[in-house]
């Protein structure tokens, strides 16, 4: 706002003013002026308090999507609820381990996204709450410190966890980043990822040793740990023409968190499913017929952040015969799987229930699950989906030799 737009917004104090003893003119235009000072804390902090008080005084039309706040039915739990304790922490008015529990109840899902008229999204908020606990150090979560102890020690979320795909590093421009989960949980994710590459005549290469992208250490708090893993990966990764990974938080982070620090490849990084039709689309790739019944589920990270709709749902519907179904929340308004941010760390229980929630809602649809994200695989598989399956393997078993 230009200076003369804020003399006219303000004339009429201005002129309630004039007719008032001075020292009542003195005393309102210094609380005018300063205000806003009072309900700010008096030392530095990573946390935008002013985004958050804003966030806590909202009319809190987000509330009615927050997936955390659907399991746990309380209203600490919402997102203006978080935001009410995150100020209050910050102000140093409640510092305990209730409240700092409480700032990791959060899926990282970004339904709040598409309510809030000031373009929040509560756990971008929380990011700097969680640093200034983690350089507090009182009342981490236990569970956080053994996955930066994990992390730092074997650089994969996983105790000594794989972080190899065991494969030839090979001359190929196009690098294929598999990700922590794809590694050790669904191998059958790059293992399918890796025969697509092939029929298609692609010279790919992959990494001796594969350092997860660093989202657990940023969500966690710890910003020293995760920059490391970011000047490592732009080292590793910025000699290739393109990267290719299976997971979508991998694909965030490197093309929008990175370069938000200071810490940009300079090499397009793609998801799966965009670099799999840019293949249909130049002829490298040919489907044969398929009969089945499919229900696509949106990822939160793929849908809400990075904005890939189309490229999944063109790519299935280049299988003939494919019959491919929408779920009741679709799109940029998917339901989080359950593994979204730190909630299967922090809080199982509901990271568990948010999952039972969203596959009872896909498979009203169809019996036959797919996503585009190996979180979502593991999750839905966890609590009893029997055909769920990564878009690269549906795409692999089509593929003609």
């Amino acid at each position: 706002m230009t200076l003369l737009n804020k003399i006219k917004k303000y004339s009429w104090i201005v002129k309630s003013l004039l007719h008032l003893p001075w020292s009542v003119k003195k005393d309102a235009l210094t609380t005018l002026l300063t205000a806003h000072k009072k309900y700010l804390p008096d030392t530095e902090s990573h946390a935008d308090v002013e985004d958050i008080l804003k966030c806590a005084l909202c009319p809190n039309m987000c509330r009615f999507d927050c997936p955390v706040l659907d399991c746990v039915k309380s209203e600490t739990t919402s997102p203006a609820g978080k935001a009410r304790i995150a100020y209050l922490y910050e102000m140093d008015r409640f510092k305990s381990r209730d409240a700092v529990n409480l700032m990791y109840a959060c899926a990282g899902c970004g339904a709040c996204l598409q309510w809030c008229p000031f373009g929040f999204c509560v756990e971008d908020l929380l990011h700097g709450v969680r640093r200034d606990i983690v350089d507090e150090n009182q009342y981490i979560p236990p569970p956080l410190e053994e996955l930066r102890e994990t992390m730092v020690t074997y650089h994969t979320i996983f105790e000594q966890g794989c972080t190899s795909l065991h494969r030839q590093y090979g001359e190929g421009d196009t690098l294929y980043f598999a990700g922590c989960i794809a590694l050790n949980q669904t191998k059958e994710i790059p293992a399918a990822v890796l025969t697509i590459l092939e029929k298609a005549g692609i010279e790919y290469a992959t990494l001796p040793e594969e350092w997860c992208c660093g989202a657990p250490l940023l969500m966690a708090g710890f910003f020293n740990e995760f920059s490391e893993f970011a000047l490592h990966n732009k080292d590793v990764l910025s000699p290739f023409n393109r990267i290719v990974c299976s997971c979508p938080t991998c694909v965030y982070l490197f093309r929008e968190i990175y370069p938000s620090m200071g810490v940009t490849l300079n090499t397009p990084v793609l998801h799966i499913t965009e670099f799999l039709l840019d293949c249909v689309a130049e002829g490298l790739l040919s489907m044969k017929e398929g009969k089945k019944d499919y229900v696509y589920h949106d990822p939160c990270i793929l849908s809400r952040r990075l904005d890939i709709l189309k490229a999944p749902r063109t790519l299935l519907t280049s299988i003939p015969g494919i019959r491919l179904h929408e779920s009741q929340f679709s799109g940029k308004e998917t339901r989080c799987c359950g593994m979204g941010g730190l909630l299967s760390v922090t809080h199982p229980s509901i990271s568990f229930e948010m999952g039972q929630k969203r596959l009872s809602q896909l498979e009203k649809k169809a019996t036959h699950i797919i996503t585009a994200c190996p979180a979502c695989k593991v999750s839905f598989t966890r609590v009893g989906a029997v055909n769920v399956a990564d878009i690269s393997e549906v795409i692999s078993e089509s593929v003609i030799d």
